[in-house]
């Protein structure tokens, strides 16, 4: 039934111009638990996600501690407001691809 109410809600915020699936939605009591429940259910030991400078110091301990997955950095520069730029994504894929590391995700927060 929650579910069921926060597709209604979120509906309602996107204007009812989207539908949303209650059973594609979860829940989960925290954020720090989602992570680690994402991070999980997508990557492997070993598997990292893009991340953009600066981020939450609290995403190694809530992404790396147990699941055994890498936070690879894509670096935002001060000189555009810190701006996620086509240019440092790929740098920072291509910079994975040389290390042999897989990259799964891009954490956008």
């Amino acid at each position: 039934e929650f579910r069921k109410a926060v597709s209604r809600f979120m509906e309602k915020v996107r204007g009812d111009k989207v539908t949303f699936d209650p059973d594609h939605i979860v829940m989960s009591g925290g954020a720090t638990g989602a992570h680690e429940t994402l991070a999980f259910c997508l990557a492997d030991p070993g598997d990292a996600f893009l991340v953009p400078t600066p981020y939450y110091p609290g995403f190694d301990r809530d992404l790396r501690w147990r699941t055994g997955v890498q936070l690879f950095p894509v670096v935002c520069e001060s000189s555009n407001n810190f701006k996620i730029t086509k240019e440092a994504l790929e740098s920072a894929y291509e910079k994975a691809q040389e290390s042999n590391i897989r990259i799964k995700g891009l954490l956008i927060n």
